[in-house]
């Protein structure tokens, strides 16, 4: 069925951006509360997200989202105040009740009302509070705030210590102006308790329109904490704070704003520095308070993702030319002629040009806590629903990648942190007998190295048995019992990555299909990633996914086969080496070579491309060794260019796809290099 709330298409997305922020956060925090973590202000925290969704949903007319986090925070409260004792009833119930406002959240999004009974849960809160206590009506608030006063007439500024009288005049024409009100109360609440305000809370959540504001204040916090917490809100003309106003230092002194300090949570995944929804800063003089805690509330904007997409090709463009203008210089020097003005110019341009590719870049990145944020829940889950017990360690979840390659780890790592929680590690009562603590541990770490992300799903588990892994892949006919005698146990261990291989005794829901780690690594491949594995019987088990830090401006090695040029990425390259003619041989009829005391496998460019073949010589080569997981190849080629950033261009549909060639893209002198899909050229060797 259709339903209609009270809000429009431009405030819709950032409406549904906060619930989701605040949604996420109650997930994280509730989390954090089962494992232990005696924290009163994770309480607060808690609170005051489910408090700030009750206010939104109150003023887009949603009563059913009002009423469920109305019980919630009620509950919440009591914890707050000790008379609720935090244990796994709550949490679940609590995590439950999360579930259902996400349903909640969804019929704003698509206009329907979703089928799911609401009463059930609602119930099941206020079971929490006890038989001697009812939750109070949606709406209801404390008789401090009943208690309303008319601050405007009865402001003295000599108040007592600790007491503060503030009054607020609101700009009637802002966007939301009830909104601003709520965020003046909740901004208050942050610093301290509300003796008494008006309008009430109930009026403001009523009500769409509110222009004076006033309330009594107790806190520990001095002025200038109150007068800070004040300042960020915008959409507010006047502001006093026992009868000073504010805004009038503020024009008179031009003081910053202050910055406020990112709050430190493992698993915490709320994007830093995004504005209320209720907040949104039309004069854009003032920052908007986040009424969640304090976060970094730097200042932001939303932009469509189309036009950062169309500023990074711009970019793309004005690197070739930068790249074209320095091969210019390159040849004008060469001819040792006097262009001095001409080679500060492309210099300058260079750095600009360099600085703007980075600043724009960063404008892409995002924190992995977008993606990681969600495993605390997850696991807790599947934990449960498969009878073992199970914490998770997030490490890293500030790395920043390029929001299109968060996109593409998504599910790989959803794969790669499922197989753990039902394979990985063992039930409480093998880890017992095995000498484990009962609880097994998942630990998701994510780094920057050498220009490179590099991400691990590690867990404490029972290890990955190779010999089974060999046996089950022999039993499918995917290899001969010969090939199998011949693997070594990383080899063995790599056959997971196989379509249709398992050795899970029994399937579930959550895996032992044989589908998933095989699109785990041809997803992470695509992406010009890599994967392995680490495993020890009886320790555990790491996933380890190497990947570049953007898929559009790649640092590429560029080399020239039969005048022919190519370019590697260099996060697929672990050397370079001269190679004699002398130094290839040959085995079972492919080349290989001894690479300090190794055997490393010869792909040549020119034949696997089938380039024109040129008469024998004795003219020396190159080997380009690139490493997949932990197999290497050396890249036969004739010429080492240079390292060189290159844009990458699909090929296009009159091209197609080319089998060991992923891309092209356009060099300094007008070139057209083909980027080498290094994966493809693996398969290609048959390696």
């Amino acid at each position: 069925m259709e339903i209609i709330f009270d809000i429009n298409e431009e405030e819709l997305p950032i409406f549904l951006a906060e619930v989701d922020e605040h949604l996420q956060a109650l997930d994280d925090s509730l989390i954090r509360l089962e494992s232990g973590e005696a924290d009163p202000e994770l309480v607060q925290i808690v609170f005051r997200a489910a408090h700030t969704i009750k206010g939104m949903s109150g003023m887009i007319g949603h009563q059913r989202m009002t009423d469920l986090t109305h019980a919630m925070e009620t509950v919440l409260d009591g914890v707050r105040k000790n008379t609720i004792q935090i244990n796994s009833r709550l949490i679940n119930v609590c995590l439950d009740a999360v579930d259902h406002l996400r349903m909640l959240r969804n019929e704003v999004s698509e206009s329907q009302t979703c089928d799911v009974d609401m009463n059930d849960i609602v119930i099941a809160l206020k079971d929490l509070i006890g038989a001697d206590e009812k939750a109070p009506a949606a709406g209801q608030v404390s008789n401090q705030q009943q208690a309303a006063v008319d601050s405007s007439a009865n402001l003295k500024v000599d108040a007592p210590k600790g007491t503060f009288h503030v009054r607020a005049k609101i700009d009637i024409k802002s966007m939301a102006s009830a909104a601003r009100a709520f965020q003046l109360m909740m901004a208050l609440q942050d610093v301290g308790e509300i003796q008494e305000m008006k309008p009430t809370q109930a009026e403001i959540e009523s009500s769409t329109a509110i222009e004076d504001f006033s309330a009594v204040v107790r806190s520990e916090q001095d002025f200038e904490e109150i007068r800070s917490a004040l300042m960020r809100i915008s959409g507010v003309n006047e502001i006093y704070i026992n009868g000073k106003s504010v805004l009038a230092d503020e024009a008179e002194a031009s003081v910053p704003e202050p910055q406020a300090e990112q709050a430190e949570s493992p698993a915490a995944t709320p994007a830093a520095g995004k504005q209320s929804a209720w907040a949104k800063d039309i004069s854009g003089e003032r920052r908007a308070h986040n009424p969640f805690g304090r976060r970094n509330t730097d200042m932001t904007i939303r932009m469509n993702v189309e036009r950062l997409d169309n500023l990074v090709n711009l970019v793309g463009e004005l690197i070739t030319d930068r790249n074209h203008l320095k091969q210019i210089h390159s040849r004008l020097t060469r001819m040792n002629s006097n262009y001095d003005k001409i080679s500060e110019t492309i210099l300058h341009l260079g750095r600009i040009t360099d600085e703007l590719q980075e600043e724009v870049m960063h404008i892409r990145m995002l924190p992995l806590s977008s993606v990681f944020g969600k495993f605390p829940r997850m696991v807790h889950d599947m934990s449960r629903k498969v009878g073992k017990k199970i914490d998770i360690v997030i490490r890293g979840e500030k790395t920043e990648m390029d929001r299109s390659m968060l996109e593409e780890i998504n599910d790989p790592l959803i794969h790669l942190v499922r197989n753990s929680v039902d394979h990985g590690v063992e039930s409480p009562s093998d880890r017992l007998a095995a000498g484990k603590p009962e609880r097994g541990t998942i630990t998701l770490t994510a780094r920057h190295e050498q220009g490179r992300i590099i991400l691990t799903v590690e867990d404490d588990g029972g290890g990955i048995n190779a010999a089974k892994l060999r046996a089950s892949a022999v039993e499918k006919g995917m290899i001969t019992p010969e090939e199998a005698a011949l693997l070594t146990e990383e080899q063995s261990v790599d056959l997971m990555f196989m379509a249709g291989l398992s050795t899970a005794q029994k399937v579930t829901d959550i895996s032992g299909r044989g589908v998933g780690l095989d699109i785990v690594n041809n997803n992470i491949q695509r992406i010009n990633g890599s994967i392995s594995v680490e495993t020890h019987l009886g320790r555990g088990t790491s996933f380890i996914i190497t990947l570049p830090l953007t898929l559009a401006i790649v640092p590429s090695l560029l080399v020239k086969v039969r005048q022919t040029t190519f370019a590697i990425p260099l996060v697929m390259i672990t050397e370079t080496f001269l190679l004699k003619k002398s130094e290839i041989k040959y085995v079972y009829q492919k080349p290989v070579t001894m690479l300090r005391e190794s055997v490393l496998s010869l792909v040549k460019i020119s034949e696997v491309f089938s380039l024109p073949k040129i008469e024998a010589g004795t003219q020396d080569t190159f080997a380009v060794v690139v490493q997949s997981g932990k197999q290497r190849i050396g890249l036969v080629v004739d010429e080492l260019v240079g390292e060189e950033d290159v844009v990458v261009k699909p090929l296009g549909a009159f091209i197609g796809d080319i089998p060991g060639i992923s891309s092209a893209a356009i060099l300094g002198e007008g070139q057209v290099a083909l980027i080498v899909d290094v994966f493809g050229l693996f398969k290609l060797a048959g390696i």
